[in-house]
This record gives structure tokens, sequence and C-alpha cells, in this order.
């Protein structure tokens, strides 16, 4: 049986938010297992909640020797985009960088594809689930207590910033896929056509609930389906 070795951040891990207060759960039904075991395959799941493509090359490379998996599928971005917002809160005059910066997740991301693909395993990449900017920005004042005239203003009263920041880094994925000539799984684009995306999401803007992870579970089986052959 083959395998297929998972490395994501939250969204991956199934995690969903919970009540008014916006706790973390794991609330797993992207089936990815059940998916894999119809293709002959087996998943281990690696995710890790708040992980970045640094955080996940210092990782993978620690740890590789015990991936005998032949496929390495991987989604990345959406917390390298993210910034430090009670530091934006305290200063929104001033200027914050995302926690990763575009230029060092695209060059960390090629580096780690690149590992990958000498290791002989075949490394997939998928774009970012879309941020709906609006509830996203309501999360992050509700549940850390921050002002949410400062982020405003440090956005210059235009949350689309947001969107548009994190839109960058999904494109840069496909870009990596296209350089690198490795599988794309377009998530995103999954999203976005749908009716209304918002309703895809938890309260908190950018985790899917049932219905959203449903949808990447509907994009990871046509993948399974569509690109690899057993």
């Amino acid at each position: 049986m083959g395998k297929i070795s998972v490395f994501g951040d939250s969204i991956l891990k199934g995690v969903q938010v919970e009540g008014a207060g916006g706790r973390y759960v794991v609330n797993d039904s992207l089936g990815f297992s059940s998916i894999a075991s119809q293709a002959g395959l087996s998943v281990q799941n690696f995710s890790k909640f708040g992980c970045t493509i640094t955080k996940a090359w210092a990782y993978i490379q620690k740890m590789f020797s015990r991936i005998d998996a032949d496929i390495v599928f991987m989604d990345f971005g959406g917390n390298d985009c993210d910034f430090d917002w009670a530091a934006v809160a305290r200063s929104p005059l001033n200027v914050h960088r995302p926690k990763t910066d575009y230029y060092d997740f695209v060059s960390t991301y090629n580096t780690v594809v690149d590992y990958i693909k000498e290791k002989r395993r075949l490394p997939i990449v998928a774009t970012l689930v879309p941020v709906q900017p609006d509830m996203y920005i309501d999360h992050i004042c509700r549940t850390n207590g921050v002002d949410r005239k400062s982020i405003m203003r440090w956005m210059q009263n235009d949350p689309e910033r947001l969107a548009s920041l994190q839109k960058s880094y999904s494109d840069a994925v496909k870009g990596i896929s296209c350089n690198r000539e490795v599988p794309l799984l377009d998530i995103r684009s999954a999203f976005e056509d749908y009716s209304r995306p918002e309703s895809l999401l938890c309260s908190d803007g950018i985790h899917p609930n049932l219905k959203g992870q449903r949808v990447i579970r509907d994009c990871f089986q046509a993948f399974i389906s569509d690109y690899l052959t057993f």
C-alpha cells in the first residue's frame, strides 16, 4: 500500500471554531484517510496548529527519516501571511511585517519542494482557503481584546488589503507548482466558485466549517481520482 504524508496547519488538521468565545476544536470531516484507502493508499497527517513554512521546513528535515510516504501533500501560507495583531493594535502607525515575509515564504517553500523531490518523493502543494477579512478582523478583536479602530487604522480602513495579501501568498503557491513542475491542489478556486464562500467558514473567517471541509474533501477526492493512477 502506498502512503501519503500530509503537512499543513490547523486547516488540514481539521480545526474549527466553536461557540461565541472562539474556542478552537478539532472536528475533522476532511476524510483524507477514507478517500486514500479507496485508492490503495494510507495517510499520515503531520499538520500542526499555527505552522508556517519555516517551522515546517525545520520539522521535515528533522523527521524525514521516519517518513516512508510516496507522496507529500502540503498546504502552507495562511499563518505565514498573518500578523502579530496585538503589536499592530498598539502601534497602528508603524510598519508591521507578516510572520513570514513574502520572499522568505517563496524561497523556503521552493527549498522544501526541492528537498522532497531530491528524496524521490512526489510533493503536492495546495492553494489557500480565501480569508473573509471582516469576519477575521472581528474574530481578532473579539478573542484578543484588541481595538478594532486601531486595526482598521493600520489597514487604512480597507480590510480587503488583508484579503489581497493572503491571495498573493496563495498565488505564490501556484507559481511554485508551475516553476517546480509539481502538482497543485487548487482548494482556493473551489471556495471562490461557491455562491457564498463565507458560508463555508467558521465565525473566524479563516477555518472551514463542516461544509467547507466537505469542499476540501471533494477537491482531494477529485485529485486522487483524476491525477493519480494505481
